[in-house]
């Protein structure tokens, strides 16, 4: 199987013209109108009544009558950034409250994604009688039907509720939180689990069961959770990261850890996605969970620290670790056919915990839905990640019969199955996506806003393009492009000379970017060669001094033909 080719869609619209020139031409490309330019750019924009979320009145009177009562309440969260900022959330403000509660974050070597019996029994002998679940259990129906008796179970969630014969399967809980369900109200369904928990927290607000100001402090939280997992940067989703960021440092574990990771405040979403993101990743998925949970209740700076330095330590050895399962996966992918559907692997000795990285990487590269499985011999757990045009849940769904379990989004999901089916596993799925992409061809599409002149990549500029933060998936960074212009200079950095810092410069002006971890692409540049070039910009200080930093997306011989992008 070759790597999939690259294919440029260049955005020739007029500009908005109530904004500058290139802002009005990004806008445009991204089929904006006046009006809608103007209702996504706003500052102000509000939320949406969290009452319009499936069973949230039932959810907010049952924690409302356990918090009465003086009930242990246990919040249960995933293993993920998206589960564990979720779950220091509500344990925050229900502490906050008064309540007696206790976080809970299964152990994803030892129990796995989800929602498990076991261990709502211990819950329950510790004296427990209400659990919230954060982003897992919409589909967990037999663990929510047999849960000790007595115990009162809310569920929020935002997982597609999984549908092997077209009919959903909900847990029969107390309640039922979740944007996804076909009883949803709310004009917002994209949420993540994190932004779920917070509209809970909303809404306990305005029943006065938590203390005011509650939603407002937990914003922070929930911005980190939605960018660290992915979710699209538009809608409610942009109100929370938007909010949020600037409120990040002052959650004194989240303050530490990004001093560990070098980022400084005011952080972007770029940094929540990049650095912050990963590192409160790396728990779950090397060791424990339980001890990124720890950082973000953490109130002493000295023990916040200490686990900041931990977790970052955790992220090298994640980074190490899917270095190597990419050399070995990348042999593999070298020996398929290349009109394979997808790319569905499985080794014992890749890490449980780093599946779904390989997964996401080998898609990207191959644009082919990437099925990646640990084969552990008792249950082989695996993750998978899509492409344009595949719902990886729906395809999930067509290989139940061979799967234990499963779940997760359009794009992304989690499935373990016995070992020795992956064979069948693979026959399955692959006709499942191939019956989705039916005649799509695999492409890298680089979906460009608007090609400019070296002159106009200014400080300026950045500043303008700065009104379309919060930046990320579903609202990406602008990708801009200059055409014709010449290589000054390309130079390697880095400790292993592992990144590229390019110089190009034509009649308009000088230009430089940085591509990272592309190592021998220096010596496809020689000083003198024109060609057209693609990245996004953004401004960085240095002594004072603001300076455009240009980061390198992608590189072509000058002069091709492309499609104009779609508006």
């Amino acid at each position: 199987m070759r790597t999939a080719p690259r294919r440029w869609e260049v955005g020739v619209h007029a500009p908005l013209a109530e904004y500058g020139t290139v802002l009005g031409r990004v806008l445009a490309a991204r089929g904006l109108d006046r009006e809608s330019a103007a209702a996504f750019l706003d500052p102000g924009a509000s939320y949406h009544d969290p009452l319009l979320l499936p069973d949230m009145e039932h959810a907010v009177a049952v924690i409302r009558g356990a918090v009465a009562e003086g009930s242990r309440i246990a919040v249960y969260g995933d293993y993920d950034a998206d589960g564990v900022t979720a779950c220091a959330m509500l344990t925050r403000v229900l502490r906050a409250a008064g309540a007696d509660v206790e976080p809970y974050i299964p152990n994803r070597m030892t129990e796995g994604y989800g929602l498990h019996g076991a261990a709502l029994d211990e819950l329950a002998s510790r004296g427990v009688s209400c659990v919230i679940t954060v982003d897992c259990g919409t589909s967990s129906v037999d663990v929510v039907a047999g849960r000790p008796r007595g115990m009162r179970l809310v569920v929020t969630d935002h997982h597609l509720p999984l549908a092997p014969d077209g009919i959903p399967r909900l847990a029969p809980a107390d309640a039922l939180v979740n944007p996804k369900l076909p009883s949803n109200r709310s004009p917002f369904d994209a949420l993540a689990g994190a932004g779920v928990a917070f509209k809970l927290v909303q809404a306990l607000e305005d029943a006065r069961v938590v203390p005011p100001g509650s939603a407002g402090g937990s914003e922070a939280l929930a911005a980190l959770g939605t960018v660290a997992d992915m979710m699209p940067l538009v809608g409610e989703n942009r109100i929370i990261v938007r909010h949020g960021l600037p409120r990040l440092t002052d959650v004194t574990g989240i303050r530490a850890l990004s001093e560990v990771a070098g980022v400084a405040p005011p952080l972007r979403a770029a940094d929540v996605a990049f650095a912050i993101g990963p590192r409160i990743n790396a728990a779950g998925r090397m060791e424990d969970a339980r001890l990124a949970l720890q950082l973000c209740l953490a109130e002493d700076a000295d023990i916040a620290r200490r686990l900041a330095l931990q977790l970052d330590a955790q992220n090298r050895e994640r980074q190490a670790a899917v270095a190597a399962a990419l050399v070995d996966a990348e042999a593999r992918v070298a020996e398929l056919d290349d009109g394979a559907p997808a790319i569905v692997l499985g080794d014992s000795a890749w890490p449980m915990g780093i599946v779904g990285l390989v997964a996401g990487r080998l898609a990207e590269r191959y644009a082919r839905p990437a099925f990646v499985v640990c084969l552990d011999p008792t249950e082989a757990k695996g993750s998978a990640r899509s492409v344009p045009g595949v719902h990886i849940v729906r395809a999930l769904d067509r290989a139940a019969p061979a799967l234990l379990r499963y779940g997760g989004h359009a794009a992304a999901a989690g499935f373990s199955l016995e070992a020795n089916r992956l064979d069948e596993f693979r026959t399955i799925v692959s006709a499942a996506v191939a019956e989705q992409l039916a005649d799509a061809r695999p492409e890298r599409v680089f979906a460009i806003d608007c090609a400019i002149d070296a002159s106009e990549a200014t400080p300026a500029l950045c500043r303008e393009l700065a009104a379309l933060e919060p930046c990320g998936l579903g609202n990406p960074a602008p990708l801009l492009a200059l055409r014709g212009v010449r290589v000054l200079g390309a130079t390697p950095f880095g400790a292993e000379r592992q990144h590229v810092r390019v110089v190009f410069g034509g009649d308009t002006g000088i230009l430089e970017a940085t591509a990272f971890h592309k190592p021998s692409l220096a010596e496809h540049l020689p000083r003198g060669r024109l060609v057209d070039a693609c990245f996004s910009i953004e401004m960085s200080s240095w002594q004072g001094q603001d300076r455009v930093q240009a980061r390198l997306r992608d590189l072509r011989p000058a002069g091709r033909v492309e499609l104009a992008a779609a508006g």
